[in-house]
């Protein structure tokens, strides 16, 4: 489990990761998805008023999937909205010099804070 003493979790990709697999990375990724119930995509008004439900929404869905973390143990509601930011970088680590793979987005910067239950999803 993780306690809310200010604890990060930091993950390693599975090694078939496509795109970097080895590397270091953050806690979880949210990756909104169009047509899910909550929606999880963020109006403009949402986005200037912190409020980002969509965000939210995804990283609650995305923090059970690769964490197993119950959202009843972390709802939408115990996330603050950081900042968002534009994201861009070659996988140069694991595809060298001339990488064609990388990433190139919007993050969503969330925080919180919560005594939790983990079951990391081995894939």
């Amino acid at each position: 489990s993780l306690s809310s003493h200010m604890s990060v979790c930091l993950t390693v990709l599975w090694g078939a990761c496509l795109l970097a697999a080895g590397v270091w990375t953050n806690t979880c990724c949210s990756h909104p998805l169009y047509g899910q119930q909550p929606n999880e995509l963020d109006k403009p008004a949402a986005i200037a008023d912190g409020s980002v439900p969509g965000a939210k929404a995804a990283a609650v869905r995305k923090l059970q999937h690769e964490l197993g973390i119950s959202p009843q143990q972390l709802p939408a509601e115990g996330f603050k909205f950081l900042t968002r930011l534009h994201y861009c970088a070659a996988d140069v680590d694991t595809h060298g010099p001339d990488a064609e793979w990388g990433e190139h987005e919007i993050d969503y910067i969330l925080l919180a804070q919560a005594d939790v239950d983990i079951q990391p999803n081995p894939e």
